[in-house]
């Protein structure tokens, strides 16, 4: 009878040694936000200063350009929207210098 009593000490600290370890979170987890799209803290994460291919690093896809010759090089504009989210961004000899959102 003994041994019926130990076996769930020794199955709860082994898993305590293992590393295990339960993490609360809200219901939307980062996967879920990221699959989302467009989220604030995407959008906070863009600086001035920062070039298109860094911008589309972050974002993960190219945006949409605004004019004939926005190539993220010179002066240039791009927006991506997402249902009731748009976010437009300004470049100026190749770096971001105004951000805008709506939505998010």
């Amino acid at each position: 009878m003994n041994r019926f009593r130990t076996l769930p000490f020794l199955l709860v600290a082994l898993i305590i040694l293992s590393g295990f370890r339960v993490e609360w979170s809200s219901s939307t987890s980062k996967v879920e936000e990221e699959e989302l799209g467009f989220t604030l803290n995407l959008y906070n994460d863009l600086e001035k200063g920062m070039t298109y291919p860094e911008v589309v690093d972050i974002v993960g896809r190219p945006g949409v350009p605004e004019g004939e010759d926005d190539n993220g090089e010179n002066d240039s504009s791009y927006r991506w929207e997402e249902e009731e989210k748009m976010v437009r961004l300004v470049f100026l000899n190749g770096k971001l210098i105004v951000k805008e959102q709506f939505g998010l």
